[in-house]
C-alpha cells in the first residue's frame, strides 16, 4: 500500500529528472555552422498542434546540367522568415547552390532542430 512518505520521494526524483533534463535540453548544440547544397524542395507544414512553420529539402550532392555527385545526404532546415522563403523557392526553381548559415539547437518542439540564419545563392 502506498503512503505519503512514498509519494512524495517518488515526487522529489521525478522533479530532479525534469529539472535535469531540462536543463541539458536548453541551448544549442552548434552555432554558426555553414553547409552548401541544392535546394530540392520548400514545405510549409500546417500541424494540428503546433504553430504552422516552413522546412527547406537541402541535399549535399551537387548536379549541375545532370552531371555531377548524387547524395543520399539530405538535411531538413526550419526557418521563418519571407525573405528567406523567396530565395529558397528561387533557389529550387533555377536549381543553384545556396550556401546556408545555421544553428542546431538541443531540443526543439514540433519543427527540425536545425534553423536557417541567413542564406546566399552562389553562380
Amino acid at each position: 500500500m502506498l503512503n505519503y512518505k512514498t509519494l512524495r520521494g517518488g515526487m522529489k526524483k521525478v522533479l530532479v529528472v525534469g529539472a535535469l533534463l531540462t536543463m541539458v535540453g536548453c541551448g544549442y548544440v552548434s552555432r554558426e555552422n555553414e553547409m552548401i547544397g541544392q535546394v530540392k524542395k520548400v514545405v510549409h507544414s500546417t500541424p494540428l498542434i503546433c504553430s504552422d512553420y516552413s522546412q527547406a529539402d537541402i541535399s549535399l550532392g551537387i548536379l549541375r546540367g545532370g552531371v555531377g555527385s548524387l547524395s543520399s545526404e539530405d538535411v531538413w532546415l526550419y526557418y521563418n522568415d519571407k525573405e528567406q522563403d523567396k530565395i529558397l523557392k528561387m533557389a529550387n526553381e533555377t536549381g543553384k547552390l545556396v550556401k546556408i548559415k545555421y544553428d542546431t539547437k538541443r531540443v526543439t518542439w514540433c519543427v527540425p532542430n536545425r534553423i536557417i540564419i541567413s542564406i546566399e545563392i552562389i553562380d
